[in-house]
């Protein structure tokens, strides 16, 4: 019995070399994921530029995130019937052949084909390597684990904006759109190479008509929000997707409800502990729109600043996002009631930062804005070990796959449902004259007291709802 005690509580144990080399794997392919998604954003304009296509940068953008809003749900349920192993080194290769085709491809469509299919590549597997890190890991060791993906992003970001910017300015732009692959194919090799596919015995059932409706639901009201504030919400196409999508939602649950091996177990949500957490993670997402598109509007067109100085706001909370997540994870992970914790100190950071963001005036001091994007930093470093693993600690190991999954999912969404809300707070308050800074002022404003609010929302939901689950459980 002792020795059984003693056995660690791993759902996929494996010798310590392969255990370690499928953790550089997940790091490699979180890399790669945040690597393209910075690489994208820089190069967007002279890739569209070379092909003589400017007027599709918004579109351009759309693709690349309905791709992975699409397939994040879709990539956890197939790993879960297909095994873990396949559903990262398939969709890895698609996305690493895409991504080489899209280097030497110079004509718009073929590119934009391209951009969704590595979108939904990347949607496939970017949910699995948080998966595996629970799987393959003891509970106590998940939060420091999701802190090394939490560096991985963050690094492979910085990082490779930089050197993308760098690589074109020198005239590489082919080689700046190569480079993300480079730790995409080692996380394929190392977690081909050493992850055993489990996947469930007997025939699988996959849910197509639950895929076709989450397809319809997303792509209508995704291109609806995003388009809306651009042409008008009474504009007929946009009234059309947002009812087609509302529509669809309707019967993706009717049918979800009825399949065999649902796409999105409804069950899910009858765990009002999970449930809770999805939104906490929604919320604690929410601000970031504001913070990376906002703030940098309030010091240049409020304040004055300088591009240079508005281009460098984000770079102590880079710094601090490197380095805080591990450590902040192996605390987390000493005590199970660390986590709640953890999500309690995030939320009033991010508030309080938000606040001290919606005062800004023309004499705000730039500092203010280098102190309170800082503290979101250390902020994001306690919700990044905290509400992922405490999510999966709620979900039986035939839901691990999905549940991660739409943890991913929501998290992504939020993004999209904060900018069309922003989008529409900073236009009421700039419709009169959009150039004036007086204006522009309330506007930015406006966006952050939103922003301040929604996560004061998420901070009583984990003093008043999480904690008390958490501790009833002994935590």
């Amino acid at each position: 019995m002792a020795e059984q005690a003693q056995q660690p509580q791993v759902a996929v144990p494996l010798p310590p070399a392969k255990k370690r080399a499928v953790e550089i794997g997940c790091v490699c392919m979180m890399l790669s994921v945040a690597m393209y998604g910075l690489v994208f954003a820089t190069l967007t304009s002279p890739i569209l530029e070379s092909v003589d296509a400017m007027g599709y940068v918004s579109l351009f953008t759309i693709f690349a995130s309905l791709g992975v809003c699409i397939m994040t749900p879709i990539g956890g349920k197939l790993g879960d019937l297909v095994g873990r192993r396949n559903i990262v080194v398939i969709p890895g290769i698609v996305c690493l052949v895409c991504g080489i085709a899209f280097a030497f491809v110079r004509s718009l469509v073929p590119l934009m084909v391209l951009r969704l299919l590595i979108g939904f590549a990347q949607g496939a597997f970017t949910a699995a390597p948080y998966i595996i890190m629970g799987l393959i890991n003891e509970r106590k060791d998940v939060p420091k684990a999701m802190g090394l993906l939490a560096t991985a992003i963050t690094v492979g970001g910085f990082g490779g904006s930089i050197i993308a910017g760098a690589l074109t300015d020198a005239g590489h732009l082919t080689a700046a759109i190569l480079m993300p692959g480079i730790p995409l194919t080692a996380g394929i090799l190392l977690i081909g190479l050493n992850l055993p596919n489990m996947k469930r015995p007997g025939k699988v059932q996959i849910d197509v008509a639950g895929i076709v409706a989450l397809v319809v639901t997303l792509t209508c009201i995704m291109l609806a929000l995003n388009f809306g504030s651009a042409i008008g919400w009474a504009n007929p196409a946009i009234l059309a997707g947002l009812v087609v999508g509302i529509a669809a939602l309707f019967v993706l649950v009717k049918i979800e409800k009825g399949a065999p091996e649902p796409l999105i177990p409804l069950r899910l949500f009858k765990n009002s502990e999970y449930t809770v957490l999805l939104i906490v993670g929604f919320i604690c997402y929410f601000y970031m729109t504001a913070m990376n598109t906002y703030a940098s509007v309030g010091a240049l067109n409020v304040m004055g600043t300088t591009k240079t100085v508005a281009g460098s706001l984000q770079f102590p909370r880079t710094i601090l996002t490197m380095i805080l997540p591990t450590a902040i994870g192996a605390w987390v992970g000493k005590k199970s009631g660390n986590a709640w914790k953890a999500m309690a100190i995030a939320t009033p950071l991010v508030a309080g930062s938000m606040f001290a963001l919606g005062f800004t005036t023309a004499g705000t001091p730039v500092l203010v804005y280098f102190v309170a994007i800082t503290v979101t930093g250390v902020a994001e470093s306690f919700r990044a070990v905290s509400i992922t693993p405490s999510a999966q600690a709620t979900l039986p190991p035939a839901d691990m796959g999905v549940g991660t999954s739409l943890v991913n999912f929501v998290n992504s969404l939020a993004n999209t449902v904060a900018a069309t809300i922003f989008g529409v707070a900073y236009n009421l308050n700039t419709a009169a004259d959009p150039t004036d800074p007086a204006l522009i002022q309330n506007g930015v404003n406006a966006v952050f007291f939103i922003a301040a609010i929604v996560t004061l929302v998420g901070f009583a939901l984990v003093i008043f709802v999480i904690r008390p689950k958490m501790e009833a459980k002994g935590a």
